[in-house]
């Protein structure tokens, strides 16, 4: 704030915290010019800020005053941030009345706002009896409900959280992944006369036989490769890494890592591969000739090291033992960070079985670089489809796993692709049916800091970020939803 001469108001309903922040704020100024820019920060309720019996109503008595709100809300009950505090949104447990509270609280956000002005919003998500809750999105549709557009919608990774130890732990034993990321979502105020709740026609939910129009289903029925591991015994985030490689896709490696994941020993998953016909189809899955030699896609990276070239063959014969030892199913590279491309060619390589249950089903994401507007309701969709078709093919407790991207379209619209696939399949099928399990974020390597990177003085290399498109962000990340059948 002093920095560029912004006026501040902060609240709270914490007093702990209203007075911690006071004392971080409480530090000499050289120029007496910017006394008036040092932030006021009270004790108040965010839901009532005009109430005549509060102290600070008159900071906000004006409708369309403030610049800019920055709300970073409780993810619900995650972490309860009091005892006792009347009020207080992290003691309201149940969904709809923490979005209910919550609902005031964007009321009151888009009274003071000015028009075209933006929300930044920090929110994550929680869980309930090991089952996903996306809160995010649920606070998100709120805001887009009243009166504000989505501009963008960042993924922040979590790391270093205290309640690693204890998460390590629930994870392992309760099979589900560990909260790694978190969003940052920046929305603009708008007209609500010109709000998009961006919904489907009702007749798009209901369920129906065949094709979708402009999009093609490729289905391949295989079996799960057994693990020499409990699969849930790898503690693993929602966030996953991927090496990028010359042969096989981005899709490709992600589908691998969630057969090696989810999959379960003893039945078949099926991979449902979705074309847009109007344009380059996606690049399909390798024939099995290709997985002949499975250390063919071992390469040996030299990284200008002195080693002779006894060394160099001994590090490329180590390699090529582990991916061969891999391939065989003797040893299990599941992680975050893992290589892919053993347990992809051994993917390929596995026939159907007969008289086993269909125990999960997995639809990559198409790379948003291949949609355009039109595309956009025909995949969803094409998605509803593939639900329905789910809820009835998969064994008991088997999952749908559906990825996604979101798409900005030609005119600068964002779309948030897996807000509204969520949505889709809640209003299809119902919770009842199939409940979210898993909410996962996937990336290639080079868009995020890997969680081993040891910055030194002597290793740092000045960061810099060139954009294409400077008045929005890249979208690099890719989500992948898994669904498990309950009925």
């Amino acid at each position: 704030c002093f920095l560029l001469s912004r006026k501040c108001v902060g609240v709270d309903i914490n007093p702990s915290a209203v007075a911690l922040a006071q004392r971080n704020c409480s530090f000499p100024i050289a120029s007496p010019m910017a006394v008036e820019y040092r932030p006021a920060i009270m004790h108040g309720d965010a839901r009532a800020l005009c109430d005549d019996g509060w102290p600070g109503a008159a900071y906000f008595a004006d409708p369309d005053s403030f610049d800019h709100v920055l709300s970073h809300p409780p993810y619900k009950d995650c972490v309860i941030y009091s005892t006792n505090i009347d009020g207080d949104l992290s003691r309201f447990p149940g969904p709809e009345e923490f979005r209910r509270e919550m609902e005031k609280v964007i009321a009151t956000s888009w009274r003071l706002l000015r028009m075209d002005r933006y929300l930044t919003l920090g929110i994550g998500d929680n869980r309930a009896e090991c089952f996903y809750i996306p809160v995010s999105f649920q606070l998100i549709r709120s805001y887009i409900a009243y009166g504000f557009v989505l501009d963008e919608l960042i993924v922040k990774r979590q790391r270093y959280c205290q309640a690693f130890g204890l998460g390590t732990y629930l994870c392992v034993q309760f099979d589900f992944l560990m909260f790694t990321h978190e969003f940052i979502a920046t929305l603009r105020k708008i007209p609500r006369h010109k709000v998009d709740l961006m919904y489907l026609p009702d007749d798009y939910y209901e369920e129906r036989s065949g094709d979708v129009d402009g999009i093609a289903f490729e289905r391949v029925l295989r079996e799960v490769p057994p693990s020499p591991i409990e699969r849930k015994s790898v503690v693993m985030g929602s966030v996953w890494s991927f090496d990028r490689h010359h042969r096989y896709t981005f899709p490709q490696l992600c589908m691998s890592r969630m057969v090696e994941r989810f999959g379960r020993d003893n039945s078949n998953w099926e991979h449902v591969d979705l074309l847009l016909t109007s344009n380059e189809p996606v690049a399909p899955l390798p024939s099995d000739s290709d997985s002949d030699d499975s250390t063919s896609s071992v390469e040996f990276q030299d990284n200008g090291t002195r080693a002779g070239d006894y060394e160099r063959r001994r590090q490329r014969q180590i390699q090529q033992n582990r991916a061969q030892l891999l391939h065989l199913g003797l040893v299990s590279e599941l992680g975050e960070d893992s290589s892919d491309t053993a347990h992809y060619l051994k993917l390929l390589t596995m026939p159907p079985r007969s008289s086993v249950p269909l125990s999960l089903i997995v639809v990559p994401h198409i790379p948003n670089s291949q949609f355009q507007l039109h595309h956009i309701a025909a995949y969803r969709r094409a998605l509803v489809q593939i639900t329905h078709d789910a809820s009835r093919r998969l064994c008991p407790a088997g999952l749908l796993v559906l990825g996604t991207q979101d798409i900005r379209d030609e005119n600068g619209k964002l779309w948030p692709l897996g807000m509204l696939v969520l949505e889709d399949v809640q209003r299809a099928v119902g919770a009842i049916r199939l409940r979210l399990k898993e909410f996962i974020v996937v990336v290639e390597h080079g868009h995020a800091r890997k969680r081993d990177d040891v910055e030194s003085r002597d290793k740092y290399v000045e960061e810099k970020c060139f954009l294409d498109h400077p008045e929005h962000l890249p979208i690099v990340h890719a989500y992948y939803m898994v669904f498990m059948k309950l009925k």
